[in-house]
């Protein structure tokens, strides 16, 4: 300090003005005709106290910070050159720092910050780098950066790096006469005179809503004048509590999670600026900020004290917090209810155009330029993207990050693949300052569920070598890979497609996997074959045809390079059922085979219903309209299951197909994705309507239906041999997780069925392995019972366990609230001590969770359904029909673990004594009039009395 000191008297004169504190100095300042010098320890208090002082922009304040220990970084005061119009150095006590003190003393522009650190603090350092910014220099036509040496230091280098940063904030520029009208120049200059030609966006956001909103604004403020590197738009955990001082104007968008929470990437910034509150009080005059809100203002109930209290709280005490301590609000604060007729979206127009007049943007166009995200809907996507290409292929082999653009997230969808990460990491990561735990989900398209033993084999390979070691049975009667990270997504559609297995249209806007009935005791083998052979045909029939997916994932190497389609030098493709813009939304198909339901039929776009006389399949019943998603407290959106228009010869079932698809693709709603699935088109025009569309395409009339009688829905568990001497047994993969012990059995099963022996996939997330020769099941059997894998009543524990689905969830499901796949069998565990109590555990009951209303576990069917609200908390759904034919009812909202007990023991006592011989639970509370029975899904909303 004293050696700082004595320089400054060197360079400057013993006349010089040094104080050894900065409010000392800043008084000194009014009316002083030069410098005036504050000598100060380097310290993070220092360092706030400096940008505060800064950003008032004294051209005779200078300030010295002295390092006195090692490590010193370089960051903070890096950060002085954000104000434009400052010089800045870096530098070594002795000779180096006595020549940077000179030029800093000569800065008559602007204030002036020096550090200087004692040989010994950085002695050794590598990464240390003396450095010198000094704005005159650009104006003479130079870098206003200079480093001392050639080696820069990685924090100074990345600051550097965005996007040229100090050169464009100290130009402090207006845009010229030409880039805007003469009206708006005023205008434009007032706004960015106001936010001192720089914004920091801040988002805090769990399912991309207030993300979406920080792009938006970022993206005006862009177009609008401001310098692309001056609009900053970042996660609030990402940026430190302690810059707020030096933003000049701070912009938050909030989400609301859980309990009036702050979603997964606000918390730490909520923490610690609650920390800080007293800290930071009055030191945040210089910084305006506004902040809009997104809540739901029904979300714990209408008009309940829980919904007032909680909606958009997050918001309200993030501004109640900045309002004590000093900053000043740039507006009032806005909200964005789901209530809404458009949701958030109501709110956020009537916000955003105050604050784009505000900022003197409010004129320019906000759709193009920067690549903030999603400017274009999906539709515009998919016709943009050349057949399902887009950039992908390019983005795959982007090695400098786990993630792929957004449109290309759209796309790659398509192809059978999910961008996820892991949200369980994102709060560690972020305060790392690194991005996302980004990895890929794939989905194996396998036409009703049916691999070979090499293909069991292959998988797990796969999943071993490319995924996180499991493989998940999903309620689409297939396989998903999770955990793949994106430089190894090509390879592992490779090694799917060498096993004869790929991945085309296992998701996207497209007919997905169709389901065909996997219980071996539903029907003769002839007929189980047969239908799924229809299963099959119908599938490949509404394949979409572009060659994207093999020009992406297969197609690679010199040898290849010929052979790869580039659309605009080849025949352009056509897609003879999909077009350009494909379909509005997912199109699934399941095939059904009464007396079991076991495909969930109803829940489907199109089912067919096999209908059998004396072993000979006459055809199938059709139905059309079904699917279970929604949203919560979005009245305009309900689960419904679909309704039988006719009947139809196997031969036809393509066609039939093909024609509900197109009027889908024809009539579906292309504005709005929460209205677009077949479901709401059937319902907004009728189930005639919908018959005669289809006729009229057809060429002919449907039949009539024919009658048909569902009986269960459930699995197979144990042994059952078909009329051609071949063996069938059926095991129980807990939510579908094929891990640990389970995995290593089903894999030794698989090695000992080569050439012989095949597995069916479930819609219940279990497996049945089929076609095994009597040689060989005494080995299944001994395997089944040395890898405790469960596969008969006694092992299976419960029917509650027997009929338990859940979908994935967290960590890496983006859309859930909730837990499922994680927590669903610690709950069904102390279920069955109560049902243990009330002689019920073997009794037959289907509960089914979700960590969302996306409903991927189909639980608004089920006798106990579960959906996620919050972590810890969900909707409670009670009353669907053990065959899948009804729809629960709303029973409970926003429950807990202890709370979901105690209102099913007592219902569960009374179903052990009062229940009719066979009557199932769901068909129990509707006689007894615990539950009132859905009738339909259009009363969704209407029906709970809750």
């Amino acid at each position: 300090m004293d050696q700082a000191s004595a320089l400054l008297r060197q360079v400057s004169g013993k006349d010089v003005k040094v104080f050894n504190t900065l409010n000392a100095a800043i008084a000194a300042c009014e009316g002083a005709t030069g410098k005036v010098w504050a000598v100060l320890p380097l310290s993070k208090s220092t360092l706030l106290e400096v940008h505060t002082a800064l950003a008032q922009g004294s051209g005779q304040l200078g300030v010295v910070v002295v390092a006195s220990q090692a490590p010193v970084s370089q960051l903070e005061v890096l950060r002085a050159m954000e104000y434009g119009g400052v010089f800045v150095a870096s530098s070594e006590l002795g000779a180096a720092g006595s020549s940077a003190l000179a030029e800093a003393a000569s800065f008559t522009d602007g204030p002036s910050l020096v550090l200087l650190a004692e040989p010994s603090a950085v002695k050794g350092d590598e990464n240390w780098t003396a450095f010198k910014y000094d704005p005159r220099r650009e104006a003479a036509g130079g870098s206003a950066f200079a480093a001392e040496s050639s080696k820069v230091r990685s924090e100074i280098q990345g600051f550097l790096s965005r996007e040229n940063l100090l050169t464009l904030v100290a130009k402090k520029a207006l845009p010229t006469a030409g880039a805007v009208e003469d009206e708006d120049a005023g205008a434009l200059a007032q706004g960015l005179g106001d936010a001192s030609k720089t914004v920091t966006i801040l988002y805090s956001s769990d399912t991309g809503h207030s993300q979406e909103c920080a792009k938006a604004i970022a993206r005006q403020c862009r177009n609008g004048g401001f310098a692309s590197s001056s609009v900053r738009c970042v996660t609030m955990d990402s940026f430190d509590v302690n810059a707020l001082a030096s933003e000049p104007l701070v912009v938050f968008c909030i989400a609301t999670a859980g309990k009036g929470e702050f979603a997964g990437n606000g918390r730490g910034f909520w923490s610690k600026i609650t920390e800080k509150a007293e800290e930071l009080n009055g030191k945040l005059g210089g910084m305006k900020y506004c902040i809009f809100g997104l809540g739901d203002s029904h979300y714990w109930g209408k008009g309940t004290e829980d919904s007032k209290v909680n909606f958009a709280k997050p918001a309200k005490d993030l501004d109640e917090v900045l309002e004590k301590i000093g900053a000043p609000r740039l507006m009032a604060t806005g909200f964005g209810d789901d209530q809404d007729i458009d949701q958030y979206s109501t709110g956020f127009g009537e916000w955003k155009d105050v604050l784009y007049s505000k900022l003197g943007v409010d004129k320019a166009v906000g759709g193009g330029g920067d690549d903030d995200g999603p400017v274009k809907n999906d539709e515009v996507i998919k016709t943009e993207t050349n057949q399902l290409r887009g950039s992908l292929k390019a983005s795959l082999d982007d090695i400098t990050t786990g993630q792929v653009p957004f449109q290309d997230t759209k796309m790659i969808k398509f192809h059978g693949s999910y961008q996820q990460d892991d949200r369980d990491m994102r709060e560690e990561r972020q305060k790392l300052g690194v991005e996302n735990a980004f990895s890929f989900m794939i989905r194996v398209r396998l036409p009703g569920g049916y691999c070979t033993a090499e293909q069991w084999l292959a998988m797990d390979d796969i999943c071993g070598k490319f995924a996180n070691g499991t493989l998940k049975i999903t309620t689409r009667q297939t396989w998903q890979l999770h955990g793949v990270l994106k430089r190894d997504v090509k390879g592992t559609m490779r090694a799917i497609n060498k096993a004869c297995m790929d991945t085309i249209a296992a998701c996207g806007d497209v007919c997905r996997n169709a389901l065909c009935t996997s219980h071996p005791g539903a029907c003769s083998k002839k007929i189980m074959d047969e239908v799924l052979n229809w299963t099959y045909q119908v599938h490949d029939h509404c394949l979409p045809r572009t060659g994207a997916y093999h020009e992406i994932f297969l197609m690679h190497g010199d040898e290849m390079a010929e052979k790869t389609q580039v659309l605009g030098c080849t025949p352009v493709e056509e897609e003879p059922l999909y077009g350009l813009t494909y379909l509005p939304r997912k199109f699934k198909v399941a095939f059904a085979i009464p007396p079991c339901n076991d495909v969930d039929v109803f829940a489907h776009c199109v089912g067919f219903i096999a209908i059998i006389k004396d072993n000979v399949l006459l055809g199938f019943n059709v139905s059309v309209g079904g699917g279970l998603g929604f949203t919560h407290n979005n009245q305009k959106t309900f689960p419904r299951l679909a309704e039988v228009i006719g009947f139809c010869k196997p031969s036809d079932a393509k066609y039939v197909c093909e024609a509900i698809l197109t009027v889908q693709r024809d009539f579906g709603d292309r504005t709005n994705r929460k209205h677009a699935r077949i479901k709401y088109t059937a319902e907004d025009y009728g189930h005639e309507w919908y018959r005669e569309q289809v006729e009229d395409r057809l060429g002919f009339k449907l039949e009539e239906a024919r009658p048909y009688k569902f009986e269960s829905r459930g699995d197979l568990h144990g042994w059952v041999q078909t009329e051609d001497g071949l063996w069938n047994v059926g095991v129980l993969v807990p939510i579908g997780r094929v891990k640990d012990n389970s995995r290593t059995g089903l894999r030794r099963i698989a090695e000992e069925l080569k050439g012989c022996g095949s597995i069916r996939m479930t819609c219940n997330q279990s497996v049945v392995i089929t076609e095994i020769p009597e040689s060989k099941k005494a080995v299944v059997q001994k395997l089944l019972e040395e890898y405790k894998i469960m596969h008969s009543k006694e092992t299976t524990v419960s029917g509650l366990r027997r009929n338990m689905v859940a979908c994935v969830a967290l960590p890496t499901c983006p859309l859930a609230f909730a837990e499922a796949e994680r927590y669903l069998p610690t709950l069904v565990e102390r279920l069955e001590v109560v049902l243990e109590r009330c002689g019920l555990t073997q009794q037959d009951i289907a509960i089914r969770m979700t960590g969302c209303p996306n409903s991927c576990g189909r639980p608004s069917m089920a006798e106990i359904g579960f959906i996620g609200k919050a972590p810890g908390t969900y909707n409670m759904y009670l009353g669907g029909d053990f065959v899948g034919e009804r729809l629960n009812t709303l029973f409970a909202e926003s429950i807990t673990e202890d709370q979901i007990i105690q209102i099913l023991t007592p219902m569960f006592g009374r179903y052990g004594k009062e229940r009719e011989k066979e009557e199932k639970f769901g068909d129990f509370l509707v006689r007894t009039k615990i539950v009132k029975p859905m009738t339909a899904g259009r009363y969704w909303w209407s029906t709970p009395e809750v």
